[in-house]
């Protein structure tokens, strides 16, 4: 019976020291996985190297492609574009500015070149030359206008047409109502040199809505 029991007694101590012995296992091997020293950092620079010692380098061209600046059209010609139109020669030197008031008389209503009779605008108004054809600029914006007055000019005198009515209106549907293309027109129009004389339309074809314009003869214009 006694040997019973001291042998019972040293089963559990060698079970406590088995447990104790795994514990210590365990912690020896957690310390030493600290104790593993970090692989080495990557270095950078070397890796793209030996990465670029498979890289071909390509052939350096014979010629090279060089991209120059696309040289700007005149505003004129940038006006026409944007508007999606054809510029025409006449629209070039033509400007929407400039101060023209001393170059008119009758008011502002008239305009005659040196080179023409002084009394031209008067017989213009008075009917002396029948209107061949008439461009109305109501509802156009002052680029659109601009271009439509200058090409219709440029179609009339290579027709030989001589005396034409330009509608720009009296301004009364204009912001402000401001007549804006009745200043605008006559600035073009003194800015053409096929442009003789213009006066201010009588009350039967516009009055002050309207301009009766008499051009040049083009020389070989058609009849």
């Amino acid at each position: 019976m006694r040997g019973s029991k001291v042998g019972l007694a040293d089963l559990k101590r060698l079970k406590k020291d088995l447990q104790a012995e795994r514990e210590r296992a365990a912690l020896a091997q957690r310390v030493a996985a600290l104790k593993k020293p970090e692989s080495a950092p990557v270095d950078d620079t070397a890796a793209f190297q030996r990465t670029m010692r498979s890289v071909t380098p390509l052939k350096q061209a014979a010629q090279r492609v060089e991209h120059k600046p696309v040289a700007q059209p005149a505003p004129a010609l940038r006006r026409a574009n944007a508007l999606g139109e054809t510029p025409t020669r006449a629209d070039v030197g033509v400007s929407d500015g400039g101060e023209i008031t001393h170059l008119l008389s009758e008011g502002g209503t008239a305009f005659v070149r040196s080179d023409a009779a002084p009394d031209t605008a008067r017989n213009l108004r008075r009917g002396q030359w029948r209107a061949g054809a008439e461009l109305d600029l109501h509802g156009l914006r002052v680029e659109q206008a601009r271009h439509a007055l200058l090409s219709f000019l440029d179609e009339c005198q290579e027709h030989g047409i001589r005396c034409v009515r330009i509608v720009h209106g009296k301004g009364y549907g204009s912001q402000g109502l401001e007549p804006v293309l009745k200043d605008k027109a006559r600035t073009w129009l003194v800015q053409k040199s096929e442009v003789l004389a213009f006066s201010e339309a009588p009350e039967r074809e516009g009055g002050a809505g309207a301009l009766l314009v008499l051009l040049r003869q083009a020389e070989g214009s058609r009849k």
